[in-house]
């Protein structure tokens, strides 16, 4: 028979846990209260001592001050120093520049551009159909001037955004080629970039990936299927040089060889998990290899790595960029955006992220120069290492298929 508890016991013990419970409270409220007080005390110091350098500024300065340009200048200074290699800020224009480039269907002069050491637009790439083609402006060409932003490494940004606008406007160019330059105006249109493109190396396709938007899916599947339908003994798919891009698009195109499963996952920041895309099932059983290099990064890496870590895919090039983070964009008030990174990529089947370590090829080649891939027709494997490479790789996973395929019928018939 149990004890029987007095009722001045069970008194004492009430008021023993609720002296306990408010002291824990207690501790933990003034612990909570201290680190707001210190993020208050620095946040009001950081306040401070940007006030007292505007106040000096303004006090001193020979000049105008444009102040659209001068908060674009503090919002970038701020993520740059929050330690987030990712983190970044968008002007209105950057931002609309930026949603555009994800669509299937962009407003724009129709080129692919990059920075060159002088920070002019390099053109790369000139799209079929678009008012640059029919400008004349080619592959190689200099835009060093767009309406009047000469261009430096500080305005490519602000400059760039300008080539996509509302179809119809129209935009001035400055277009040097040969050391001469020559102006002109241009009309944005609407135009649908071509982003898969493809050729033949022998029996085996070639498919390249120029980015990952919201149209490259479909491509690649039509590229995919035609290469099976015409009798491909395996694919080639060229990532190198790709960076940026929807990570939901390389998802997709995945989905096309892996089976059914996770594909993909997210670790955030605050320590929760969460799986980003899956995998219905494998419709298509092809060898394939995936050609890599130093500037391929994010969903070009996500592709590459998961096609591997399902063992569909070996990979071919140099170790890859390394970025493998979860970025979000926060549009603000005035339609600027800023972008934060918060989470890590994992690979759902191997559990490992590429996050700040790129991925090994399983075939390391190393080449000097970057192929040019206006006309991938013209890419020579005699020159082009990393593809010839690739082509012997395929044969050699062509080979030890059908050698796979003949043990498995002998086993069938022997136990018939």
């Amino acid at each position: 028979m149990g004890k029987k508890i007095s009722l001045g016991t069970s008194i004492t013990l009430i008021l023993i846990a609720v002296a306990i419970t408010f002291t824990l409270t207690m501790v933990l409220s003034l612990n909570y209260f201290n680190e707001k007080v210190s993020s208050i005390t620095e946040r009001e110091n950081m306040y401070a001592k940007f006030t007292e350098i505007d106040s000096l500024v303004r006090l001193n300065h020979d000049g105008t001050i444009d102040e659209s340009a001068l908060m674009d200048a503090v919002a970038k200074g701020y993520l740059s120093g929050i330690n987030d290699p990712y983190a970044k800020y968008m002007s209105p224009e950057e931002y609309a520049a930026y949603l555009n480039s994800l669509g299937t269907t962009v407003a724009g002069v129709g080129v692919a551009v990059t920075m060159d050491s002088d920070g002019y637009m390099l053109v790369n790439k000139v799209y079929d159909g678009s008012t640059a083609a029919s400008a004349g402006i080619l592959a190689g060409d200099l835009i060093v001037k767009v309406d009047d932003i000469n261009l430096t490494a500080e305005t490519f940004a602000e400059a760039e955004a300008l080539l996509i606008g509302d179809a119809g406007t129209k935009v001035t160019l400055t277009v040097r080629r040969n050391s001469e330059d020559n102006e002109m105006e241009i009309t944005r249109r609407v135009i649908n970039p071509t982003t898969v493109l493809t050729t033949t190396f022998e029996n085996y396709h070639y498919i390249r990936i120029d980015s990952f938007a919201e149209g490259t899916p479909d491509q690649f599947s039509k590229a995919v299927e035609t290469a099976i339908s015409e009798g491909a003994a395996a694919l080639i798919i060229d990532v190198r040089s790709v960076n940026g891009g929807l990570v939901s698009a390389a998802a997709d195109m995945i989905d096309k060889f892996a089976g059914s499963g996770d594909i993909l996952y997210v670790e955030y920041n605050g320590g929760n998990s969460k799986v980003l895309y899956t995998s219905n099932s494998r419709d298509t059983v092809i060898p394939v290899v995936v050609l890599v290099n130093e500037n391929t990064a994010g969903a070009a890496e996500f592709f590459a790595a998961s096609l591997r870590d399902f063992d569909i895919a070996k990979i071919v090039g140099t170790q890859t960029l390394g970025m493998g983070s979860l970025q979000e964009i926060y549009k603000l008030d005035d339609g600027s955006a800023i972008q934060l990174t918060i989470g890590k990529y994992y690979l759902a089947n191997s559990g490992t992220s590429w996050e700040g370590t790129g991925i090994i090829p399983d075939h390391v080649v190393t080449i000097d120069y970057v192929p040019d891939f206006t006309d991938v027709t013209f890419l020579d494997p005699s020159m082009d290492f990393q593809l010839a490479k690739a082509i012997e790789v395929a044969a050699s996973s062509v080979a030890a298929q059908a050698s796979a395929d003949s043990e498995s019928s002998e086993e069938t018939s022997s136990e018939s």
